[in-house]
């Protein structure tokens, strides 16, 4: 299954920690499941983790090799935008306020058979299969 993910479940890779079960990611990525992200996320992970490079130099080199590994990786990474994916984007844009969230689920919608995010209002914006990593993993894990 194409299992596109939301920036939330990276920033661990990137050694930005977030309130979710080590043990759920781990089955996640250790799973047969393939995984699709918008280049936008890339970005998303260099603005959360710039906050604090300034300010340890172990966290900028943390950050560097997560990058690195997400690069590397089978992630099959996509364009921002695409001429697929921008009527999409333009169309959920009118339920999804948040900028990056358009593309992001746009690709979701047009590259991959479910989208895990931990967003509220996705799922209520797309006619599609939304789940978050609970529920994911219920379901397919």
């Amino acid at each position: 299954m194409r299992v596109f993910l939301d920036t939330t479940y990276l920033l661990p890779i990137v050694g930005i920690e977030i309130d979710l079960p080590d043990d759920l990611l781990e089955r996640l990525f250790s799973s047969d499941h393939s995984f699709v992200i918008n280049e936008l996320s890339l970005f998303e992970l260099f603005g959360k983790a710039s906050r604090f490079m300034s300010r340890d130099k172990n966290v900028k080199k943390r950050f560097y090799i997560g990058m690195e590994s997400i690069l590397s990786s089978e992630i099959d990474i996509k364009s921002i935008f695409t001429l697929d994916t921008l009527s999409i984007a333009l169309e959920v844009y009118e339920e999804i306020k948040d900028l990056p969230d358009c593309p992001i689920t746009a690709t979701a919608l047009f590259d991959s058979d479910v989208m895990l995010t931990e967003a509220g209002d996705i799922p209520k914006a797309a006619d599609f299969e939304v789940l978050n990593l609970k529920e994911f993993a219920d379901r397919y894990l």
